[in-house]
């Protein structure tokens, strides 16, 4: 499988989708905060990326990396809040997420949004070497 700089893959779709300067690219950037990112946006980078590289992206592969081991039902509640443990394991894959801020108010559907360009390019890096043992 061929080598792939996911951090140089991700800038160039992420400045390309969002039609933002350059000089304004930065891994820390939070994907509704910083750049008002909707989920079509979202949608649209996954989709960019897959085209260029061997991985899979959907919120549904997204919502796994960002779950970790921990089962649904201690995730998060029947309302789609997420729960302490859940907040937990956030912090372990997003660790920019004020934790205190978002406790008992973070749901599930906002989840993504509160990604950064990092956590992304740490996604897409772990789905590529998950790939690469799959395929070893």
């Amino acid at each position: 499988m061929s080598h792939y700089d996911v951090n140089e893959l991700v800038r160039s779709i992420v400045i390309d989708t969002l039609g933002i300067p350059a000089d304004l690219y930065s891994t820390d950037l939070v994907f509704s905060a910083d750049l008002g990112l909707e989920s079509l946006d979202l949608l649209d980078i996954f989709f960019r990326i897959e085209c260029t590289a061997p991985v899979i992206l959907s919120v549904e592969k997204c919502g796994e990396y960002l779950q970790g081991t921990v089962p649904d039902t201690e995730f998060c509640d029947a309302r789609g809040i997420i729960s302490g443990r859940g907040m937990a394991q956030l912090s372990t894959v997003m660790p920019q997420l004020d934790t205190a801020r978002w406790d008992g108010k973070l749901t599930l559907d906002r989840m993504l949004a509160e990604m950064s360009v990092g956590n992304l390019i740490s996604m897409v890096e772990n789905l590529l070497a998950e790939g690469q043992a799959a395929h070893a």
